[in-house]
């Protein structure tokens, strides 16, 4: 796995919402990815529905390609440093649907927790699940700021 950070966004955002079953495509995004050897997306962070508080983000992976620790810790603290750092957003905010199992500890994983859900407001009335990580929590986070070669 290679961190791109933003390059090739228009691509990363298609290829995301293709693997997250997204059917439309937002107005305003930010994308950032890492590919495999082969140049094909592996990991794609999507970031909208910008405010001063808030960046929604959205992430979509190939089975496996997080466990490149290096490549991982570097674009971890890459999308927070963007959200949190350079966006100056108080939190960020994922939505998960209820029957995305792997999503859900993904984000548990990254150290986003367990806000609420909103009932039937996903695809086929599937309850959408939020969860949310604050400025401190990623500054507290023990990868947060890990410097990698």
């Amino acid at each position: 796995m290679k961190f791109i950070g933003f390059k090739r966004e228009e691509e990363a955002e298609k290829w995301a919402r293709k693997k997250l079953g997204v059917k439309g495509n937002p107005e305003f995004f930010r994308a950032m990815s890492a590919v495999d050897d082969k140049g094909e997306f592996v990991c794609v962070a999507i970031f909208n529905n910008f405010t001063k508080r808030n960046i929604d983000v959205n992430f979509a992976a190939k089975e496996g390609y997080w466990s490149a620790p290096k490549e991982t810790i570097k674009m971890f603290n890459a999308i927070f440093t963007y959200i949190f750092k350079i966006s100056e957003a108080a939190r960020a905010t994922a939505l998960v649907g209820e029957n995305n199992l792997i999503s859900k500890k993904f984000v548990a994983k990254l150290g986003f927790k367990h806000e609420g859900v909103m009932r039937h407001a996903y695809e086929n009335d599937e309850d959408l699940n939020i969860y949310g990580l604050l400025a401190d929590e990623y500054r507290n986070h023990v990868w947060a700021n890990v410097r990698v070669k």
